[in-house]
Formats: C-alpha cells, sequence, structure tokens
C-alpha cells in the first residue's frame, strides 16, 4: 500500500515532467518557426477537459510586427465542413432531415446526375462526398476579394499575380444562384462533366460545392441561415465568441494579415459557398470548439447527443467507393476524417492559410494548427510544417505515456 508521501511524490513527479516537455516543446517549435518561411502560427493541443498548450509565434502582420497570438483570428478553410457537419446531425435530431432523403424532395430546383438522372442525390452522399459532384474549374469563381481592392503587379511574382488577378474578376453571387449556375441545365457553367461518370453513391470524390449545397439544404428544412444556426447551435452553446462565418460578426482587430509562399500579403476575400472553407475563428476559440466535440464523442451530451457525434464520426465509405482492393488508410464519417489508427478530424486549405483539427479516439488527445501563409509547393514551408506537427505528436506521446 502506498503511503500519502510517496502519492505526492508521483504527483510532483508528474507536474514537474510535464512542464518540462511544455518547456521543451515550446523551445522546439520556436526553433522551427525561426528557420521557417511562416509569417504566423498558433498551436493548441487539449484534452476534453483540459487545455495542456496552446500559444502563437510569429507574425499577424509582417509590416506592422503584430505578434500572432492564440486570440488570432484567420480563415480556416475546409475545417468549416466539420460545423456542417455538427449543423446536419442537429437537423436530424430535431427530426427536420433524414440521412437517406432525396435533396430533390427538399430544393426549390432539380439537381440530376445528367447520365443517371433516375438515380437520386441523397443527403448521405451530401455528407460523405459519394454524390457524383465535381467542383471543377467554376469552383474558383467562389473566391470573391473584398469591395475596392487594388492589386499592383511588383507586389507579386507573376504566377502569384496571375492567379490574384482571376480572383479579382470574380463577381459576387448569392450561395443559391451560385449553386444553380454551377448544377442545373440552365446554370451559368453547367456542363455535364460537372458530375463524375459513376452513379450518385458508387464513388468517393471530395466536393467543396457538394458540401455547400448540404449547408443551403440545412438552411431551408431549418428556415434559418446558415449563419444563424450554427451560431444558435454551436457558437452560442459552447461560447465561442470570437468566431464567425464574416468579418463583420469578429473583432477586425484580432484579423491576421494572409500571405503567400513567397511573403507577400494576399487582400481579404469571402468564399461564396462560404460553409464549405469560410469559417473565422482563433486557436482559442476552436479549443473550445475541439473540447466540446471530444466531450460528446466520449460519452456526454452537449451541443448533440453523444450518439449523433460517434454516427458523424464514424467511417461510411466501402473499398469500392474509393476504388481500390488495397485497405483503406482513412476513411470519412459525416464530413470528418475517420483513419484506421484512431484519428479523426479535417484540415483546411486556401490561399494564405493552413488549418490542421485532430484528435485521437484512442489517446483521448487532440490538437490545432493555425497558419497565416499559404502551402503549395514551397518544400521548406511544408518541411516546417511536418517538423512543427510532429513536434505536436512528440508531446502527445510523452503525455500519453505519463498519466
Amino acid at each position: 500500500m502506498r503511503t500519502i508521501s510517496s502519492i505526492l511524490c508521483l504527483v510532483v513527479s508528474f507536474y514537474v515532467n510535464a512542464q518540462n516537455s511544455l518547456d521543451l516543446l515550446d523551445k522546439k517549435i520556436d526553433s522551427i518557426y525561426k528557420t521557417s518561411k511562416i509569417a504566423g502560427f498558433g498551436v493548441s493541443i487539449m484534452t476534453p477537459d483540459t487545455i495542456l498548450y496552446e500559444n502563437g509565434f510569429g507574425y499577424a502582420d509582417i509590416v506592422t510586427k503584430k505578434k500572432y497570438t492564440i486570440n488570432t483570428i484567420q480563415n480556416i478553410g475546409s475545417v468549416s465542413k466539420t460545423f456542417i457537419g455538427i449543423a446536419l446531425m442537429n437537423a436530424i435530431e430535431d427530426g427536420k432531415l433524414k440521412i437517406d432523403t432525396p435533396i430533390n424532395d427538399i430544393l426549390p430546383f432539380a439537381i440530376n446526375h445528367p447520365k443517371y438522372p433516375e438515380v437520386p442525390i441523397t443527403i448521405k452522399h451530401l455528407a460523405t462526398h459519394t454524390s457524383s459532384i465535381l467542383d471543377t474549374d467554376a469552383y474558383e469563381k467562389s473566391y470573391v476579394f473584398e469591395k475596392g481592392i487594388e492589386l499592383k503587379e511588383e507586389n507579386y511574382t507573376k504566377e502569384e499575380y496571375g492567379e490574384l488577378k482571376l480572383m479579382k474578376s470574380n463577381k459576387q453571387y448569392s450561395l443559391e444562384s451560385f449553386l444553380k449556375n454551377h448544377l442545373t441545365p440552365k446554370g451559368e457553367w453547367y456542363k455535364k462533366n460537372n458530375f463524375l461518370k459513376q452513379k450518385p453513391g458508387d464513388r468517393y470524390e471530395y466536393s467543396n460545392i457538394g458540401s455547400a449545397l448540404l449547408a443551403y439544404i440545412i438552411e431551408i428544412v431549418t428556415n434559418t441561415s446558415f449563419p444563424e444556426y450554427t451560431q444558435e447551435h454551436i457558437l452560442d452553446p459552447l461560447q465561442m465568441s470570437s468566431s464567425g462565418w464574416s468579418y463583420e460578426s469578429t473583432n477586425a482587430e484580432q484579423y491576421a494579415s494572409i500571405y503567400t509562399e513567397a511573403g507577400n500579403e494576399i487582400p481579404k476575400y469571402q468564399l461564396i459557398t462560404y460553409p464549405d472553407g469560410g469559417f473565422k475563428s482563433s486557436i482559442k476559440d476552436l479549443s473550445i470548439y475541439l473540447q466540446g466535440l471530444m466531450k460528446g464523442y466520449y460519452g456526454e451530451d452537449g451541443i448533440l447527443k453523444t450518439e449523433s457525434f460517434q454516427e458523424m464520426m464514424s467511417p461510411k465509405l466501402t473499398k469500392e467507393q474509393y476504388n481500390t482492393k488495397k485497405e483503406l488508410r482513412d476513411n470519412y464519417g459525416f464530413f470528418w476524417e475517420v483513419s484506421p489508427t484512431g484519428k479523426i478530424g479535417h484540415n483546411g486549405s486556401d490561399p494564405g492559410i493552413l488549418t490542421l483539427m485532430y484528435f485521437n479516439k484512442k489517446e483521448k488527445v487532440g490538437a490545432i494548427f493555425f497558419m497565416n501563409t499559404s502551402l503549395e509547393k514551397n518544400k521548406d514551408i511544408i518541411r516546417s510544417v511536418q517538423n512543427i506537427w510532429n513536434a505536436i505528436k512528440e508531446y502527445k506521446k510523452i503525455y500519453v505515456n505519463t498519466i
């Protein structure tokens, strides 16, 4: 039988080792930053109940030397899709949607696969990226600069300027109009190859437009705008006060400037198909979000019932849908990546940003990484991100082994 003094020694030893590990993590990440070409980034590591580590590195704005902190706000890219998943499960719990409902039973306009018009596209198809809907080049029309933006060619590389000039030419549309233009026969950008050759349900193909379409359907069945619905059912209950779907809904003073791989500032932009990648948050706020989801997954009813969390985060795809005879390396739930090793989460990448958000269901430890720099072809930046994420994983391993 252990004495009280021996137990106290163990407790003290645990906290000393934990603090030493955090100090080492801090120094490791800082050393990676100092040799990287990343403007700024934030890191968070947590259990369902405790924030183990939160810190910011580098600059939210290079010119003004404004520090990147855990309160810095930026776009999180496709991690936004996890909010569609939560909203979907909430609508199902409220009896306003069923997972196998054909979308044409709800939509005010019909969307059919041109080659298989008799095969209905369902809610489940949209939620698992098996709808047959493709993004194609027309999806790039979703990126729209704020009004009054001027681009100076001398401020960018030739490739950067060409891409940004195309973005500047994009027009503003409502989400409904954008979807109709892409997916209905009379639409401005409609083509038969906006759909896969395979029929709905047969093949996994990641679809931003399909994701935004489901958010639009949620608006219809709830008679509430998607920002209002997520505010009421997710942000307010979790007390996420520094997050939203627009620049106007959050604190403009906390916004990060965003940069190309060459370090050139990208003007602010919005996504017409904003539910698929336009959510704006901070490391601090998104940590609250992930903690709330982890608690739900592990049995604490919150913004959803535990069974809804587990259903949403369980694998749905078959080898046939992936068109592979090999064992699936990663699967997909309802807008959540699910790996055989127990990793659950999502990532997001857009001009000027990268976001990673995952937790391990066995370890019960999660991590988030934000940065305000593009990640496309620059090997140095890619290597820096990999090194940061590896340092996070190493700390998680040490933490799990000490509890």
